[in-house]
């Protein structure tokens, strides 16, 4: 998987200022994936995807491109890749809690 694009990032990419690519994000065209309580990490492919169907240097608020649905498959991935540490984590500690109980 390729490294996710911060919001800085994605705007110099976008020709956008950030509050631009946040704008983007609330209108529904970009989907950003929230750390922390705010939208820090994109998708390369979407937004390469955005600005190949002529995203015009203006107000985003007026760009009329649909992002793409994700699908179960790749939610997965997403979650996956953000929650690995915790999941493994959590399988470890039940792993230890039945050891001990079962002891």
């Amino acid at each position: 998987m390729e490294k996710l694009w911060t919001t800085t990032e994605a705007a110099k990419f976008l020709g956008l200022d950030e509050a631009g690519v946040q704008q983007l994000v609330k209108d529904g065209k970009l989907t950003g994936y929230k750390l922390g309580g705010q939208f820090v990490r994109f998708q390369p492919d979407q937004i390469r995807a955005l600005k190949s169907q002529g995203l015009p240097q203006g107000r985003p608020a007026a760009v009329a491109v649909a992002a793409p649905k994700a699908r179960w498959r790749q939610k997965l991935q997403d979650a996956w890749y953000f929650y690995d540490f915790y999941l493994l984590s959590f399988a470890l500690l039940a792993v230890i809690v039945m050891y001990l109980i079962a002891s």
